[in-house]
Parts: C-alpha cells; structure tokens; sequence
C-alpha cells in the first residue's frame, strides 16, 4: 500500500490508525502486531470512517482472544523444560562429569541464530511434533552452505530428546514424540601405520637431540615420553584427559605392573589401567624431574594454563609429522595427537591376537563398544595370527 498516497489518516490509539488511499474507496486499518515486530494491514471494506473505526475494535478484540489463546504458560514452555536441562548438566560438571560438561550442551540451546532455544523455545511441549522435529533439521540445512554434517544434526536432537525427556518424566509431556533418525556416513579416524608411528619416534628423538626449537621452544625428553605414554594409556590428547593428569592421580600397581589413574574425562569419571611400559615411562618422568610435588601436572608442568600447553604440543607436533612427511594419510586425512590414541587402541587388538576383552578395552579407553567397531575397527586388516585365534574353538 505504501506506493499509494495516504489522502487520511485517524490514529485511534498508540499502533493502531486508520487511513485512506487515492486509489480505493475504503479505509484501511494499521494494527502493530508486537509478537511479530510488524503492522498488520488490512481493508474494512468500510467507506465510512465510524464504520471503520467500529471494524478496527472487532480486528482488535479478535487479535487479543488469539493472543491469549496462543500464548504457552511458563512452565509449559520448551524454554522453561530446557533451563532445567543446562541447570542439571551445570550440577554435574566437575563433579560426576568433566568440568566441560555441560558448556557444549549449553552452546547449541542458546546459539542465536539456528539454535535450539531459538526454534522451539515458545512452543508448548505438548505441541512439538515430529514434524518439527524434521524442519528444524531443515532450517539447520538452509542457514548454511553445505548444509550440516549428520553428526552435528544428531547432537542437535539429542539435546532436544534430553529436554523433551525431563518434560515427560515431570509428567507435562502426555507421549514423547519420535526423534527421527539421521543417516550416517562413518569416517574411520585416522591413525599411524607401524612403520609411521616408529619413524615419529625415530624423528623426534633426532630433533630433540639436535636441540630444535619450535614458536622459541626447545623440544625435550619429555615431548617424545608424552608421545609413548599416550599410547600406552589409551587417553585423549584433551584438557580433561592426559593434560589434567597430575602426580596425585596415579597410583603405581604390580602384578600385573601397570599404572591405573584417574581422570575426569570426556565421558565421565574413570580410572585407566594402562599397559606395564607405561610404568617405566612414569619412572623415567620422575627421574627427569625429582623435585616434582604430587599437585603437579605429569606433563609440561611449567604450562599451568593448559591451553598453552595443548597449543605447544600440537606445533611440536606438526613439525615433526611434517619433517617426517606423515602428515597426511593415503586417503587425504590429516594426522593429529589424536591419531596416537587410535593408533593405541587398534594395536592393542592386533597385539592380543584377537584375545583382548574389547568391552574391558572400550570401558578403560573411555568409549563404547559401538565406537570401536564403527570408528577404529573398521578398516584393520585381519593377521595370520588373528584368523588362526579366529578358527580356534
């Protein structure tokens, strides 16, 4: 209406007004609609401004039974049901969970643009659908190029099967709805060949004794022993894992030698046992710093922002991977300290010729059984010795 000239206007109340054109007959009423942020416009069909201004207040008194008729109690809200998610999860960082627990959770509810919060935060629990479900997914897609990856899309409904969970198990959700399923396209994570993970040791101990530095860091004994024990213990090179293991946390058993030390990790709380070598790399730590005090960190403790330390070690890291060029994998993946724990996990199997318990294995490494065989099993050739165990009866 707007490349009409306005020949009238009678402003009825703050956003609400009445107004002619010089193109139609009839007045037209403009309402501000404060729940969508806009003016609604619409004719009366009214030539006469009494008459108009009568239609006005009926358009007004309809607007208001609408609005009280859509608007969700607090406390039906998806909104109110995922505060009281984050609030749960907060109670268990730190404690029963990693200090981190509840911050990646948190991140994807309240994310402004696509988040979930943004999508279904005024709907009423009761009201939320499969369906919706399903154009949430959309919208995900729509708001980026390339759409999201199905891993991401399946974080995304978890957290709102989390939130709609605690709705039915407070009795406000009458039936959960059905989450769908998003198809998957495993990617088998990259990890070190033998002959790799024997030329990063033989690298690394060249460069330390040739005094290298990296960013002005000189690389040390300790670098190639953080390298060895990680393989040994099945940890992940993360804040929460082997950078927040200090001293206090490790507690030396016999028979079988073996460390078992306990960690806040990804997954929780839990204790790992690691194999009898890494008794003899602790023991080598120890003798390299004999000061240390059990508060301290096992590895670059003179980091005690372990941020830093994490940045360090991946420089060090790419530098060595890349004098020895195994950066990069035969199919085009890149390596990164991550590739020692997968490199850890699928040797143990190969080395226990097939006799390794793999639920122990998938519950000491902090995993799941499924993970293993999607993730680290997928692509390991089988042995002669493996195929022996396999016919053995």
């Amino acid at each position: 209406m707007s490349r009409y000239k306005k020949t009238h206007t009678k402003i009825i109340r703050k956003g609400v007004s009445i107004y002619k054109t010089d193109s139609s007959p009839f007045w037209f009423a403009r309402i501000w609609i404060n729940a969508d942020k806009k003016y609604s416009v619409k004719s009366t069909k009214e030539t006469s401004r009494l008459d108009a201004m009568e239609v006005v207040e009926e358009l007004l008194e309809k607007l208001n039974q609408n609005t009280k008729k859509n608007k969700v109690k607090d406390k039906d809200s998806f909104d109110y049901f995922s505060k009281l998610l984050m609030k749960q999860q907060k109670s268990m960082s730190g404690k029963t969970r990693s200090e981190r627990f509840h911050l990646d959770d948190e991140g994807l509810i309240l994310r402004k643009v696509d988040g979930i919060n943004e999508y279904f935060g005024k709907k009423d629990i009761n009201d939320i659908t499969t369906y919706d479900l399903r154009d949430y997914l959309t919208v995900l897609d729509d708001n980026r190029e390339k759409g999201l990856s199905p891993s991401s899309k399946s974080k995304h409904l978890i957290i709102v099967s989390k939130i709609l969970k605690i709705a039915y198990e407070k009795g406000t959700l009458d039936r959960m709805p059905m989450i769908p399923k998003v198809s998957k396209k495993d990617n088998p994570r990259p990890s070190f060949t033998e002959e790799q993970y024997k030329l990063l040791l033989k690298t690394t101990r060249e460069v330390i004794d040739d005094e290298v530095k990296v960013r002005g860091i000189q690389l040390t004994d300790e670098l190639y022993y953080f390298f060895v024990f990680m393989v040994h213990s099945f940890m992940r090179p993360v804040e929460s894992e082997i950078f927040s293991i200090k001293h206090q946390d490790i507690t030396v058993k016999y028979k079988p030698n073996r460390l078992e030390i306990k960690i806040k990790g990804k997954t929780g709380f839990r204790i790992v046992s690691t194999s009898p070598d890494a008794l003899d790399f602790y023991d080598k730590l120890r003798v390299m710093n004999p000061d240390y005090k059990p508060t301290d960190y096992l590895f670059f403790n003179n980091y005690p922002n372990r941020s830093t330390a994490i940045r360090n070690v991946n420089r060090q890291f790419n530098y060595i991977l890349n004098l020895a060029d195994i950066k990069e994998t035969s199919d085009g993946q890149f390596l990164t300290p991550y590739a020692l724990r997968h490199y850890s996990l699928q040797t143990r199997l190969l080395k226990s010729k097939g006799k390794v318990n793999i639920f122990n294995l998938a519950k000491n490494a902090g995993t799941s059984v499924e993970q293993l065989e999607r993730f680290y099993l997928k692509n390991l050739e089988m042995n002669d010795e493996l195929v022996e165990n396999l016919q053995t009866f």
